[in-house]
């Protein structure tokens, strides 16, 4: 039974059909969980207790940052629990899944599919560099992703320089428009808007100063929920990102004739 939505997805990665009880309601939410369509088969949690001790699981399976009186209380009750911290790097995304399939056990499945992360990761990641493309991962309300975050390290595996980074910023803070307006990144990635939730908090993204600087995409390019947490769909964000800047940085063709 999983109760957070990044174990949601490492559950649907390697669990047989049969061993999943329930996944957490974020679990069907298209903007944070890559595997919703997958998710869309089993029962639903809101994370109580209740359900957990309704349901009777071998193993629940649950981040460090949901609800903690649940976490507590479960394990009160004797009910074995495995909380998970939430993934801030490229190379810790390994250790989770290898973590989870001994949980599961499905050590052999979470094998090949960690063995298979690290070769793509190497295969794909580059070091920016001082003359590598800057860019910014601006989200509703003007919020970035800076240093210590899964996205930072993407980014930069993708040969971008996080501009939020080199600024100082760490976590998911808010970034100034005039800054970024004086900086003018190479690439803004905007988030992508709530069809089904119109909110003021989307706006920012339609700002004339963003228009005019002419370098922000919307966030068709990452793929939605690929880097919200961390697993083997991680990679599809840094596969996007690398593409995106090998076109910006393929040289100009001349005219023909």
């Amino acid at each position: 039974m999983s109760l957070n939505v990044c174990t949601d997805q490492l559950v649907l990665e390697l669990a047989d059909p049969a061993q999943i009880v329930s996944l957490s309601t974020l679990s069907d939410d298209s903007g944070l969980s890559y595997l919703y369509r997958d998710a869309a088969a089993y029962p639903k949690n809101r994370g109580l207790a209740e359900e957990v001790f309704v349901a009777r699981p071998d193993v629940v399976v649950t981040g460090t940052y949901s609800l903690h009186n649940t976490t507590d209380l479960l394990k009160h009750l004797g009910i074995a629990v495995d909380e998970f911290g939430y993934t801030q790097t490229l190379d810790t995304i390994p250790s989770d899944i290898r973590r989870m399939g001994s949980v599961l056990h499905q050590s052999a499945r979470a094998e090949m599919l960690a063995a298979a992360f690290e070769q793509e990761l190497e295969r794909l990641s580059s070091t920016p560099g001082p003359d590598s493309p800057s860019a910014i991962i601006f989200e509703q309300n003007g919020i970035v992703l800076g240093a210590d975050t899964l996205a930072d390290t993407v980014v930069k595996a993708a040969g971008f320089r996080n501009l939020a980074s080199e600024r100082g910023y760490s976590g998911m803070v808010p970034y100034p428009l005039e800054l970024l307006v004086k900086d003018r990144p190479d690439l803004i990635l905007l988030s992508r808007p709530y069809n089904d939730a119109p909110a003021l908090a989307d706006q920012i993204a339609t700002h004339p100063a963003l228009a005019a600087m002419g370098t922000s995409h919307s966030g068709e390019i990452v793929p939605p929920g690929s880097w919200s947490c961390g697993g083997p769909f991680t990679i599809e964000a840094l596969r996007a990102l690398v593409n995106l800047r090998q076109e910006m940085t393929l040289p100009a063709r001349k005219p023909s004739g």
